[in-house]
């Protein structure tokens, strides 16, 4: 058994978002996602095949959903989003990484 920890690794370039894999099994994939003043581009959307749990372990972040709804989390908050419902990232800190951690199922 290999022991990891979800702060470490951190790459100083943060020009892109990064999407890393922690566990990827049958059914579900369990990812580290590091933001840092990314955005969804406007006008697009994430419309996903597999539902998403995702929770903002640092940093901040907000959500806007198909229906305009806009949630901000903040370290600790979680949301579960189900399948086939359109939501885009409207902000993330711009002072700190955002570490999100994201199960897909």
């Amino acid at each position: 058994m290999e022991k990891h920890n979800i702060f470490n690794q951190i790459p100083v370039d943060l020009t892109h978002e990064v999407f890393e894999p922690l566990v990827d099994y049958h059914e579900v994939l369990i990812e580290r996602i590091i933001s840092k003043k990314h955005v969804t581009p406007e006008g697009q959307w994430y419309d996903q095949d597999r539902s998403e749990w995702v929770m903002v372990v640092q940093g901040e972040a907000k959500l806007m959903f198909e229906d305009s709804e806009v949630v901000h989390l903040e370290p600790g908050d979680h949301i579960n989003i189900p399948a086939h419902y359109k939501h885009r990232v409207l902000w993330t800190s711009e002072t700190t990484e955002t570490l999100w951690l994201a199960v897909h199922y």
